[in-house]
């Protein structure tokens, strides 16, 4: 029997099995591609993700998030926010991502 976390609530609403990630390198980018923020993906599912924030600035409501890992792009909405932690909604499926854009975001330093 699994027990509620004090932050999750009791009732669970995922539609996706999720898995725990290794606190994975991510970005979160606009939709025109500019870098906004540094995370780390906490959880990952077919359908979304929990993302650890390291900004605490405002977020727009649908942005893009890039796994620096599988160096992929996923359009998401974000679905929640709070501890300094957001969910996200996938809107499609994951894309590659062209080399030349990936090294512009990826990585400790990026272009503004």
């Amino acid at each position: 029997m699994r027990v509620p976390s004090p932050s999750r609530p009791a009732a669970d609403l995922r539609t996706h099995a999720r898995r725990r990630t290794r606190l994975r390198p991510v970005k979160l980018v606009t939709l025109h591609k500019r870098f906004i923020e540094d995370g780390s993906a906490v959880d990952l599912s077919s359908g979304g993700a929990r993302v650890r924030r390291y900004g605490k600035g405002m977020l727009p409501p649908s942005l893009i998030l890039l796994d620096e890992a599988e160096g992929t792009l996923r359009a998401a909405f974000v679905v929640w926010q709070a501890h300094g932690e957001i969910g996200l909604r996938f809107a499609g499926p994951a894309e590659r991502m062209p080399p030349h854009e990936l090294s512009r975001l990826a990585g400790r330093f990026y272009a503004v």
